[in-house]
C-alpha cells in the first residue's frame, strides 16, 4: 500500500510490489499513477489531494471516495482491506515529511494489530510490531542496526538473543533505558515479548523471512 508521504525509491516499490496480490493507493499516491512500476488496483481516500485531477470511465484504477474526515486517508486504506478479509500489508511512503503524519501512521501498526500484520518499510528501515505472547526469530546480517521501541505503555518480559545487547524478562518502557541502535550479533535474532508491544526498527538489507 503506498501512502502519501515522502515519495519512495523506484527499487523500494519494485521490491515490495513483486508478487503483491493487491496494490493499493492512500488519495494523492496514486496520481498520477503513470509514474509507479505497475497501476494501482485501488485508489482509496477523501480525495482533498486529487481535487479536480481524478478521471473517471478510462479505465485505469478502482477510485473509491471515503469522506469521512475522522480518519486518515491511509486509515481508510487498510480498513478497506480489512473488509477485503486480507491478513497481510506493507506501508510504504508513510514517512518522511510530516513529523505527526509519520508518528500517526507508526501507530496503525498497533491500532491494526488485531486485524491486520502490518510491516511499515521506507528506505531506511523496516518496522513491525511485535505483542504479547508474541516470539520471532529472525534471520540477519551480523551488524545490522535494530531498534524496539514501546508502543502502548511498557513492554514487559522482553527476552533479546543474538544481539550486542541482550535482554531477558526486561521491561521496556518510555524514558528508557534505551533499546535504540542495538546490532544484530548472531545471524538469528530472536525476540519475544510478554506484554505490552514493541515497534520494532530493522536497518534495510531486505525484510527477512519469519521462523
Amino acid at each position: 500500500m503506498l501512502c502519501h508521504g515522502e515519495p519512495p525509491p523506484e527499487s523500494l516499490l519494485d521490491y515490495w510490489l513483486d508478487g503483491a496480490d493487491l496494490f493499493l493507493c492512500a488519495d494523492g499516491a496514486g496520481h498520477p499513477y503513470t509514474h509507479l512500476p505497475r497501476p494501482p488496483d485501488v485508489v482509496i481516500g477523501d480525495f482533498d489531494s486529487l481535487a479536480g485531477r481524478i478521471i473517471a470511465g478510462r479505465g485505469g484504477p478502482l477510485y473509491l471516495h471515503a469522506p469521512e474526515q475522522d480518519t486518515t486517508d491511509a486509515e481508510k486504506a487498510l480498513l478497506y482491506l480489512v473488509e477485503r478479509g486480507l491478513n497481510e500489508v506493507v506501508l510504504i511512503g508513510a514517512t518522511g515529511g510530516r513529523v505527526d503524519h509519520t508518528l500517526y501512521n507508526c501507530h496503525l501498526l498497533e491500532r491494526f494489530a488485531d486485524r491486520l500484520r502490518v510491516c511499515l518499510a521506507d528506505p531506511a528501515h523496516d518496522v513491525v510490531r511485535v505483542g504479547a505472547g508474541e516470539a520471532v526469530v529472525w534471520q540477519l546480517e551480523p551488524g545490522t542496526l535494530f531498534s524496539l521501541l514501546p508502543l502502548a505503555g511498557p513492554a514487559t518480559g522482553v527476552t533479546l538473543a543474538g544481539a550486542q545487547w541482550p535482554l531477558t524478562d526486561a521491561v521496556v518502557r518510555v524514558g528508557g533505558p534505551a533499546t535504540v541502535s542495538n546490532r544484530v550479533q548472531q545471524p538469528s535474532l530472536a525476540l519475544s515479548v510478554r506484554g505490552g508491544s514493541l515497534l520494532v526498527t530493522v536497518q534495510r538489507q531486505g525484510w527477512p523471512a519469519l521462523e
